[in-house]
């Protein structure tokens, strides 16, 4: 038999909370120069929270998160907000040019609703270029 981790309604909490960290974190850098050691304060940003790690802090794997979120309707929507948090972060640390901005192209296609509008063009195109063709040719047959 296996070892499972049963599902729990606080695990939507505890994932919300994961979710729901500060973009940034202030540090403190020392450099040295010509006059001696100077410190100051920098923001850096904090890690990007994912469903893999989150997974992984519970003891379960992707797939089970993914099962649980299928099952249960508040799981569901805890998924939902995390996403959300998700994206607002990766938006936010994107736009201060904290990520490479390739990278972040890459990971906002693969782990947000987010597409190059050039792809959703494309498909609208061919949508009214296949009615444009059935039209001209019904005009054809009248």
């Amino acid at each position: 038999m296996k070892n499972v981790i049963k599902y729990k309604k606080e695990f939507c909490k505890k994932m919300v909370e994961f979710f729901s960290i500060p973009h940034t974190v202030e540090k403190n850098e020392v450099t040295v120069d010509k006059n001696g050691e100077k410190i100051k304060t920098v923001e850096k940003p904090n890690q990007l929270p994912t469903f893999e790690r989150f997974a992984v802090k519970i003891g379960v794997t992707v797939d089970v998160i993914e099962e649980w979120e299928k099952q249960y309707k508040e799981f569901n929507l805890a998924c939902s907000q995390c996403r959300a948090l998700q994206k607002d972060m990766l938006n936010d640390l994107a736009m201060r040019g904290f990520y490479n901005p390739t990278y972040t192209i890459f990971v906002a296609k693969n782990i947000t609703d987010m597409n190059d509008k050039q792809e959703a063009q494309t498909e609208n195109y061919e949508a009214i270029r296949s009615a444009y063709l059935q039209a001209m040719k019904n005009l054809a047959e009248s």
